[in-house]
């Protein structure tokens, strides 16, 4: 996952398509680091690639690599021509395509990539399974690592330069790890091997949001519900926050009520309906990504009109 994408490089069109009638992707040519071209399904001594395409002009195209992009879209020239730089490919083979924005997708070019195999970071996971990119951030205090060594040696995983795991790589060159209890802040972590080391894969763990209940609204009487206050309504509305995305419960000393979810900007909204009268109903919420994530409690009072009036 050290992949260096740059800017399409601006030239003079060389394999120019006829009229570019097909908007179909093509990859061209791969080259290596040295600049000898590699056909395809062949092999570079090299662990830096080349590859030139093209597409209808100003286009804009990725580059996938089994079918997942790498880097940053680039946008194709005047000619139609695309250029991407790979640098510090792993070993083993790898196909490359291109896909445009209208999502045509360009033939497989394969290439065997033959050089020693070095200690690397592949990839990046949440408890969720999403890919946690370099420089990317998350909520999770705990990250799940895949990389690469050389067969039957160890690993070693740094976490902020300090040593956090020795790990055996097996007879594929795969190690994993498991880091948890990660505080708030940015943290840095570098594989180490006997005679090489990954680059540094940055990642900054975020400070949740606290999850609250901001007020309390009477959906009948149309009006807010302080906390330890009464009301005569027997359905309510719960405002307050939470993470973005954030699922969970609503909860009181009977059971779970009813579910909740934050939207992007971290808001939720939840109607209570059905509250029986004459006793005192307290309101949490509970996360669903960690059971020990509860709000503080809201307490409100449902009465009768009757009772209310005396």
């Amino acid at each position: 996952m050290n992949d260096q994408v740059t800017l399409s490089e601006q030239r003079k069109a060389v394999d120019t398509p006829d009229k570019r009638t097909n908007t179909i992707p093509v990859i061209r040519t791969i080259k290596n680091g040295k600049g000898d071209y590699i056909e395809p399904g062949g092999t570079s001594t090299s662990p830096h690639l080349i590859i030139d395409g093209t597409v209808a002009p100003a286009q804009k195209v990725e580059l996938l690599r089994h079918g997942i992009p790498i880097g940053e879209p680039v946008f194709a020239d005047g000619g139609g021509n695309v250029r991407f730089y790979l640098a510090n490919q792993e070993r083993g083979f790898h196909e490359y395509k291109l896909e445009n924005s209208d999502n045509n997708v360009s033939a497989g070019y394969a290439v065997f990539v033959d050089v020693e195999e070095k200690a690397s970071i592949s990839y990046v996971t949440d408890p969720e399974g999403k890919l946690i990119e370099p420089g990317g951030s998350t909520l999770h205090s705990s990250l799940s690592f895949v990389g690469r060594g050389v067969a039957g040696t160890k690993v070693k995983l740094l976490v902020n330069g300090k040593e956090e795991q020795e790990l055996n790589v097996d007879d594929h060159s795969h190690w994993s790890a498991l880091v948890e209890s990660l505080v708030p802040g940015s943290h840095e972590f570098i594989a180490r091997g006997e005679n090489s080391q990954s680059d540094p894969w940055n990642i900054r763990i975020k400070e949740p949001a606290l999850l609250r209940i901001q007020f309390v609204w009477a959906n009948e009487a149309f009006q807010l519900i302080g906390n330890h206050e009464s009301t005569t309504d027997r359905s309510v509305t719960l405002v307050g926050t939470a993470n973005p995305g954030e699922t969970g419960w609503v909860v009181d000393y009977q059971g779970d009520l009813e579910p909740f979810a934050a939207n992007n900007y971290g808001i939720y909204s939840v109607a209570i309906n059905g509250l029986e009268p004459n006793r005192v109903h307290t309101f949490r919420l509970r996360s669903d990504r960690d059971h020990l994530r509860i709000s503080t409690p809201w307490a409100i009072r449902v009465v009768s009109s009757k009772l209310q009036k005396n």
